[in-house]
């Protein structure tokens, strides 16, 4: 497969022309529990409450997952319960507070390799890819069963086209944990980036059986799937509210194949549904006209 610009301008085309969402999971931002936080831990025992932080900051209920923090450390002042919270400024997208609320847990044995996988994730969020592989080497050299330190190894090696090593990360993440549909879905993009579509459908499809709700494997199955002209399949459980997205992902992949009326057909189909202006449609028509202009463009058969 060909990409415009070839292999490192594809992150920017997925992330921007398909739908101006991230495609990738970095990490989950704190272990799912099991427990649902509606039945409240016993008052005297703060750690229990920890389970049901975890759960409310993996569902994004960022208030509730600050009313139990602050219960808790209202009672007792743990290493736990402050990893939580650092947790919870990296996903209010307080990154620099982030980054120093880790750094002071590093030193704290009981949670140490976490907090330093969780100062990866937040140097990374922040653009600074060296102090994001120095914190990781650190934490997986303290803890290598950290699932999450894995894939964001993964991610790390993703960015500098490192396939082998990518390869790697998320295969150890995988083994350490096979219902991780994170770990599935972030070497499903992996693998669509180098061309392997098949292998990356695969991984997709493992991925939404772990977790149907997953959005982003839900895009890139899409995605995955129109890479290979199987452009009816890619449409399989769109909804109305999510068409005009969907269209732009198929029109992306018939553009990559080089099927550029039926692309232009995609992106013009997905302007006209959206009841506002659809910047990704329109930007997604305006470069298909720089690398294929009309007037020289071969009318490509309809799927």
């Amino acid at each position: 497969m060909l990409w415009p610009g070839g292999p490192r301008a594809s992150l920017a085309l997925l992330s921007i022309l398909i739908s101006g969402q991230p495609d990738r999971l970095a990490a989950q931002d704190a272990p799912v529990a099991e427990q649902n936080d509606q039945a409240p831990p016993q008052p005297g025992s703060p750690l229990s409450y920890l389970a049901f932080i975890d759960t409310a900051l993996a569902e994004g209920r960022l208030q509730a997952a600050q009313d139990l923090i602050s219960r808790a450390r209202a009672q007792r002042d743990d290493p736990e319960i402050r990893l939580r919270e650092a947790e919870l400024l990296l996903a209010s997208g307080a990154v620099t507070p982030a980054i120093a609320a880790f750094e002071g847990l590093v030193a704290d044995a009981e949670v140490s390799a976490r907090a330093g996988v969780g100062k990866a994730v937040a140097e990374l969020r922040a653009g600074r890819e060296a102090h994001a592989d120095q914190a990781l080497s650190v934490a997986l050299a303290k803890d290598p069963t950290l699932v999450r330190g894995w894939i964001i190894r993964g991610v790390l090696a993703d960015r500098r086209r490192d396939w082998k090593g990518s390869e790697a990360a998320y295969g150890r993440a995988i083994a350490l944990d096979p219902a991780s549909a994170t770990a599935f879905n972030n070497r499903g993009y992996a693998r669509l980036l180098q061309g392997r579509n098949t292998d990356a459908e695969a991984d997709l499809v493992r991925a939404l059986v772990i977790d149907s709700s997953l959005a982003a494997a839900q895009t890139n199955l899409r995605l995955a799937r129109a890479m290979q002209g199987r452009y009816a399949e890619a449409f399989i459980g769109s909804t109305r509210e999510d068409l005009a997205r969907d269209l732009n992902i198929v029109g992306f992949a018939a553009m990559q194949r080089g099927e550029y009326a039926l692309a232009e057909s995609y992106f013009s189909r997905a302007l006209e549904i959206n009841g506002q202006f659809d910047r990704t449609a329109a930007a997604n028509l305006a470069y298909l006209e720089t690398i294929a202009p009309r007037s020289g463009r071969t009318k490509a058969p309809q799927k």
